[in-house]
C-alpha cells in the first residue's frame, strides 16, 4: 500500500509544485513592474538616441489595478493614462490613444489628424526590482506623433509635408525604451 501511495503521490506533488511555480512566475513579473518609472534612453534600431526635454522629464507610474500614467513636465500634454496588462510573461500591453493621417489631409485643415485608442504590445526585454527594458516595433509617425510615453507635436499637413509625413507612416523602426525605479 505504502508504495502505491507513493507511486501516486510523488507525480501528483510534482505537477502541483510545476504548476504553482509557473503561476508564482507570472505573479511576480505583474508585482515588479508596478510602482514609478523614470525614462533613462531609448535607443532607435540599436542606436541611442539623444532624449527630448519632455522625454528627459518623463516618469511612467504603473499602478498595481491595471492603469498607468505617464508624466512629463516639459510636454505641452503632461499626463496621459490608460490601461495594462502583462501577456505571457512576455509583453508589456498598454492602450493608448494614437494618431493617424486622415485619408484627405489637404481638403479640411481641421480635420488632418484622426485619433484612434489601441494596444500597443511592448516585449519585455528586462524587468528588476530597479530596471525595465521593453522594445517596440513601430512606424516613425507612430512614435513621432501619438503618446508613446511623450506625445509629439502634430504639424499642419500642406502639399510641402505631405509626402516626409506620409513616409514617416511607412517606415518602420525598432525602439527600444529603459526605465529604473524610483
Amino acid at each position: 500500500m505504502n508504495k502505491a501511495f507513493l507511486q501516486i503521490s510523488v507525480p501528483v506533488f510534482f505537477l502541483l509544485f510545476f504548476f504553482t511555480s509557473c503561476e508564482k512566475d507570472e505573479t511576480d513579473k505583474t508585482a515588479l513592474i508596478t510602482g514609478l518609472w523614470i525614462q533613462e534612453k531609448i535607443t532607435e534600431n540599436g542606436e541611442e538616441i539623444a532624449l527630448s526635454n519632455e522625454e528627459k522629464s518623463l516618469s511612467l507610474l504603473i499602478e498595481p489595478n491595471g492603469v498607468y500614467r505617464t508624466y512629463a513636465k516639459d510636454a505641452p500634454e503632461k499626463e496621459h493614462f490608460g490601461g495594462w496588462t502583462i501577456t505571457d510573461n512576455t509583453w508589456l500591453e498598454l492602450s493608448a490613444d494614437t494618431w493617424r493621417v486622415n485619408s484627405s489631409p489637404l481638403e479640411d485643415a481641421n480635420n488632418q489628424w484622426a485619433k484612434n485608442h489601441t494596444q500597443i504590445r511592448f516585449t519585455l526585454l528586462n524587468l528588476s526590482d530597479n530596471s525595465l527594458e521593453i522594445r517596440l516595433k513601430t512606424y516613425i509617425g507612430e512614435k513621432k506623433y501619438s503618446p508613446l510615453f511623450v506625445e509629439g507635436e502634430r504639424p499642419l499637413i500642406t502639399t510641402d509635408n505631405l509626402d516626409v509625413i506620409s513616409a514617416e507612416y511607412k517606415n518602420m523602426k525598432t525602439y527600444t525604451y529603459t526605465f529604473r525605479k524610483e
